[in-house]
């Protein structure tokens, strides 16, 4: 079944996204700390906004996801902190709650990877946020880079149409 026989055609797709930033040294000495240690007037990596004002009556369909850096992906995986996996959740503001029940645990760059999933917003009007964490070490491509860059980009569609919601709603009371 291709996604436009799912997904009612009525339905608005919007691309959202949010940049995160780690500067060498801040807050953890020798590293690239996007944690939420730092301290409050840095907290850039923490609830990120990703441009997406959920309504309480609609539906959303999570296509796909998009996750880059600023350096080539395999000093990316070099310089991952021993021990430690980066990774990305997505929540909405009011409950915090995660939006995938998980984080996404980033092993890779992924482009246009499929998430495929849906969330009914129970809450009243909401922003979608995000949250990065990874630490890394500087690996020897990154001498002399004082800032690294994540990019976090979603296809999302917001669905409106009442009929769909009510058999999304009876199927999930199953």
């Amino acid at each position: 079944m291709s996604l436009k026989s799912i997904i009612p055609k009525t339905s608005k797709l919007c691309v959202i996204g949010g940049i995160f930033k780690s500067s060498f040294g801040v807050p953890t000495v020798a590293r690239y700390d996007f944690t939420k240690n730092l301290t409050a007037g840095n907290r850039t990596n923490v609830a990120v906004s990703l441009g997406l004002a959920m309504n309480p009556s609609y539906l959303y369909f999570f296509h796909q996801i998009n996750f880059s850096m600023s350096i080539d992906e395999g000093t990316f995986l070099q310089a991952i902190e021993t021990g430690t996996v980066p990774e990305l959740s997505i929540k909405d503001s009011t409950s915090r709650k995660n939006i995938f029940n998980q984080p996404v645990r980033l092993f890779r760059y992924f482009e246009n990877a499929a998430i495929d999933s849906y969330h009914l917003n129970l809450n009243a009007n909401t922003e979608l946020i995000a949250d990065f964490q990874a630490v890394l070490i500087q690996v020897a491509d990154l001498v002399g880079v004082a800032d690294i860059f994540a990019q976090v980009s979603l296809s999302v569609y917001e669905i409106t149409e009442e009929e769909f919601i009510k058999s999304y709603k009876k199927e999930q009371h199953k």
